[in-house]
């Protein structure tokens, strides 16, 4: 596979490529099987043959360790894999929630589905990521991952990498690892121990711990010379390692600094002397090598600090270190940032989110001015909060971008949908006249963030400010992640107060596009549905729970499995006239996708092709958005009818009134004896054979008051949700 990383290798799977592949995946399955691959390392032969049997516990001082025997395809062990704790946890609720036995397959499907499920998830991380690198990611890269990670980052010996992968010998794993030239002959040679006046500090672990810093490291002796410097001081300074030592350590420094190092301690910032150019502000940490009076030389660690002094005047007496731009900067927007997300839990309206955003931002020193517009289905973007500019220059920016698609349609959370204007290649710039009240604000560059959750767009963020080095890489990784925040905020709020609302609005659709399942299913196999209730599912996915009519289950779960976005179907009860139909729905469907746009389904039948589909949103909410978004996905489609309604109240005492009208005695008091025995707890405080000899009943007696008891307090739980 071509991929780009760090390494000796250019086509190496990266940490940050993993983690693109486990954002991708959409359902529980997928992710675990990549997990038990990239960090188990296992191969999809011994994915597929997985049970929880084979799982074993081997506890020491030091903690509980995992480790899986795999079958080698005869029955016998191969090898003992060590598991991780996260990845064994995860396993773990997997067969909790798939009700997997205990000599049954976790992953129940052939060692070529498991390779195809990868090859899926690399599909969409590289659609996601837009890297078609990932796209070629197979099993295979993830197990060279795992041995990867584990011999050259996490230093693990390669016998036990040997021991606990599918490699068949050294010569094996040796093709999963960087090649071996000089460099890193000489490299791990030097990492054993430091050689010279350091060789007496070990143990060993010292030593390959200095070499391998990605920091400047310098040790210096009694005397105050240079020791040892590691490849990290020579990146800094620009002269090889080498011809450091044996010098003073004050010469490694400029200016002003280049005196009194050699009994410093503790931290400071300094300026370090360089070959070629300014000379280089860092942090340096000192600490002593041995202690007290016995100490027999220093260790000092240098931080970068990005930028430096004056380039025209390198080497001025007085020098001393001095915070580059871009650190600065990068460090006011941490901090501007972190004022502003305290705001995001504490809000009960998006506008209110809006607003607190803008008077956190712009009364911070990274920002001039702070302004959120939202976006709406038919006024493009509306200006909803500002600070720090003027109203006209506000409605200005919501002009401007409703007029680039490109900006109201990007998504949040990623680097590259941030727009920084004024931009070279398109005429969007900030709209303030030169005699207006932000004309000071004219030359100010302008970020653009989207503020989107899922399949939510809820607006944008315009930031300002007239900073030289602003919003540069770094800042705008921080600003995409504040978009998703916000986003995800407003997105909570919006669900929040749905639930919460007193009245709703409730909208009525009608769709006969045969994109929809079970419009498709209606009219082709002549069957009727009717939804009764949703549930979040695994991943992205939702869990439909719809009575069907008219033909066989056997028909529809059959017709389900040559649609997309079906995951799976399977009947729950046969009521002789009808069924009870479980489908996994994972693309989209008419009730899905009001979901998405912030909706609760109540309610949808379909029948003769046609279904009528009805959702509760909040009365804040833009309904033209709603429709366009609706439409956006099922052309043919209309809105029915659009009114607002007034939810019951039931208090608590109402709710317990109405159970206990309509439970028997014998139910309330088994039900209640049951709870207050811990029955329901894990694990149980009682048995329901306790339970029962102390009630004096049987068991069989005992599980019928039970189910029917929880039977209606579920219904009135749940009934009119």
């Amino acid at each position: 596979m071509e991929r780009t990383g760090v390494g000796a290798r250019t086509d190496e799977l990266t940490e940050e490529g993993y983690d693109r592949l486990r954002q991708a995946t959409e359902t529980y399955r997928e992710d675990l099987v990549v997990r038990l691959c990239a960090e188990a390392g296992l191969r999809p032969p011994e994915i597929a043959r997985i049970t929880p049997g084979d799982f074993r516990t081997r506890t020491t001082r030091n903690g509980t360790h995992h480790f899986l025997a795999v079958d080698a395809g005869d029955g016998e062990s191969a090898r003992e894999a060590y598991v991780p704790a996260a990845v064994r946890s995860a396993v773990r609720r997997y067969v909790n929630e798939e009700g997997v036995g205990g000599d049954e397959r976790v992953v129940d499907v052939t060692p070529r589905r498991v390779q195809m499920m990868i090859s899926e998830v690399a599909d969409r991380a590289a659609a996601t990521a837009g890297d078609d690198a990932l796209r070629e990611v197979s099993s295979r890269d993830l197990c060279r991952y795992y041995a990867r990670r584990l011999v050259h980052e996490e230093g693990v010996d390669p016998r036990v990498v040997l021991a606990i992968g599918p490699w068949n010998g050294l010569d094996s794993l040796a093709q999963q690892l960087d090649p071996v030239d000089v460099d890193a002959v000489v490299d791990a040679l030097e990492r054993t121990a430091l050689t010279g006046p350091s060789a007496a500090w070990g143990p060993p672990e010292v030593g390959r711990a200095l070499a391998a810093s990605d920091l400047g490291v310098v040790v210096t002796d009694a005397d105050g010379a240079v020791a040892y410097a590691n490849d990290g001081v020579a990146a800094l300074t620009g002269y090889p390692s080498q011809d450091l030592v044996g010098d003073p350590v004050d010469a490694l420094y400029a200016g002003r600094d280049a005196d009194g190092h050699r009994e410093a301690v503790g931290a400071s910032e300094v300026a370090l002397d360089r070959r070629d150019g300014p000379p280089r502000a860092v942090v340096r940490v000192v600490a002593p090598v041995g202690g007290g009076s016995d100490a027999t030389g220093r260790v000092a660690a240098f931080v970068p600090i990005d930028g430096g002094l004056a380039a025209d005047d390198p080497t001025p007496a007085d020098a001393s270190p001095v915070r580059g731009p871009g650190s600065e900067r990068v460090t006011g927007v941490i901090e501007a940032l972190g004022a502003a997300t305290e705001v995001l839990g504490t809000a009960s309206k998006r506008t209110e989110v809006a607003s607190r955003l803008c008077d956190r931002l712009a009364g911070t020193e990274g920002y001039s001015f702070a302004w959120v517009g939202t976006t709406t289905g038919d006024r493009g973007v509306v200006s909803t909060a500002w600070a720090g500019i003027e109203e006209p220059t506000a409605e200005g920016l919501a002009e401007a971008t409703t007029g680039d698609e490109s900006l109201r349609d990007a998504e949040s959370g990623r680097t590259e949908a941030i727009r920084v204007l004024p931009d070279d290649g398109r005429e969007l710039r900030l709209p303030t006249s030169a005699d207006g009240p932000d004309a000071d604000l004219s030359a100010a560059s302008v970020a653009i963030v989207p503020i989107t959750y899922g399949e939510t767009t809820h607006g944008l963020l315009a930031l300002g400010t007239t900073a030289d080095s602003a919003f540069e890489r770094d800042e705008r990784r921080l600003l995409a992640t504040l978009g998703w925040q916000v986003g995800q905020a407003m997105t909570d709020i919006k669900r929040r107060n749905l639930l919460l609302a007193d009245s709703v609005i409730e909208l009525r659709f009608r769709v006969e596009s045969d994109r929809a399942f079970f419009v498709a299913a209606s009219d082709r196999l002549g069957a009727s549905f009717e939804l009764q209730g949703i549930v979040p599912g695994e991943g992205q996915s939702l869990l439909y729970f719809v009575t069907m009519r008219g033909t066989s289950p056997e028909r529809v779960v059959d017709f389900a499995a040559d649609v997309d976005s079906i995951e799976n179907a399977r009947l729950i009860r046969d009521y002789d006239e009808s069924y009870l139909v479980e489908f996994v729905v994972g693309g989209e469907e008419p009730a899905t996708t009001l979901t998405e746009l912030g909706g609760h389904v109540t309610e949808f039948a379909v029948d003769e092709g046609a279904q009528r589909v009805t959702a509760e949103f909040t009365t804040e909410t833009d309904v033209r958005a709603v429709f366009n978004g609706f439409q956006s996905s099922f052309r043919e489609s209309a809105l029915l009818s659009k009114q607002e309604v007034e939810r019951p109240v039931q208090t608590t005492d109402g709710f317990r009134q109405s159970l206990e009208d309509d439970l028997t005695a014998k139910q309330q008091s088994v039900l209640r004896a049951a709870y207050l025995a811990g029955y329901f707890e894990w694990p149980r405080g009682s048995t329901a054979e306790e339970l029962a000899d102390s009630i004096g009943v049987s068991s069989p007696t005992l599980h019928n008051h039970l189910r029917k008891a929880q039977q209606k307090v579920l219904t009135a739980f749940f009934d009119d949700e």
